[in-house]
């Protein structure tokens, strides 16, 4: 099979995890680190608040696709993808999502394992320190068996040794162990500058434009940070062309 390039799905299952925080980081460290030779698609699949998709709307190609329990979401999100070349895809995924995986998740599987779909999978999945959070993973990977898996520990709400629960349940869960390739920890921001860049619907470079000096370094010093933490994902979610 040659794998062209990859699909990021930035999962959670719920809202208020920081599923719009990732996804807003990620696309502009997929720019800054690949330029003009990938195309970035955003897939927005958040009816109710496509906040991502406004940021991004006009800088870079964004689909709005509902992947709820009905198919046609789900078939247009596949031909979009497999008519594609030298783009990588971000899907930001929309609250309850749980209920369009549970249908579709294992067709989905299906069609990326089979090649017709030639696109690495990389989950990243946005926790806080709620039991929920590492259950809905459970059940989403019950349905996606594909790809490389990235649990996120999203450390507004604490220090990564806060996440107790995800911490013992990882070593008891035999789907955890055997599909999670490393946990990451989302830096937190200080919410004056969150203000400006999450609520004021701007993008990272757009943010630090309108910052004050210290601001803006302090910015600029928390992107840095989550930049290190994309990059601890690059041996498993790293996009090129491969034999498989």
């Amino acid at each position: 099979m040659i794998v062209k390039d990859t699909i990021y799905y930035v999962g959670g299952g719920k809202g208020g995890v920081g599923k719009s925080m990732v996804s807003l980081t990620l696309i502009q460290y997929l720019i800054d680190k690949y330029g003009e030779s990938k195309t970035i698609n955003l897939i927005e699949t958040d009816e109710s608040n496509p906040d991502v998709g406004r940021v991004y709307r006009g800088k870079i190609p964004v689909t709005n696709v509902i992947l709820d329990e009905g198919e046609k979401g789900w078939i247009l999100m596949s031909e979009l993808i497999e008519t594609s070349t030298s783009t990588l895809f971000v899907i930001n995924s929309a609250a309850r999502s749980n209920m369009g995986i549970r249908k579709h998740g294992r067709n989905f599987t299906a069609v990326l394992e089979s090649g017709r779909v030639p696109y690495n999978l990389v989950t990243l999945w946005p926790m806080n320190r709620q039991k929920d959070s590492v259950n809905l993973l459970e059940d989403f990977l019950g349905y996606v068996t594909f790809g490389s898996v990235f649990p996120v520990r999203n450390c507004y709400f604490g220090d990564p040794g806060d996440f107790a629960l995800y911490a013992k349940r990882l070593p008891e869960s035999h789907i955890l162990k055997s599909r999670v390739s490393n946990t990451l920890n989302f830096p937190a921001l200080a919410d004056i500058i969150a203000d400006d860049f999450y609520t004021g619907g701007k993008t990272i470079p757009e943010t630090v434009e309108g910052l004050g000096a210290f601001a803006g370094q302090s910015f600029l010093s928390w992107r840095n940070q989550v930049y290190s933490m994309f990059e601890e994902m690059e041996e498993f979610g790293n996009s090129g062309v491969g034999d498989d």
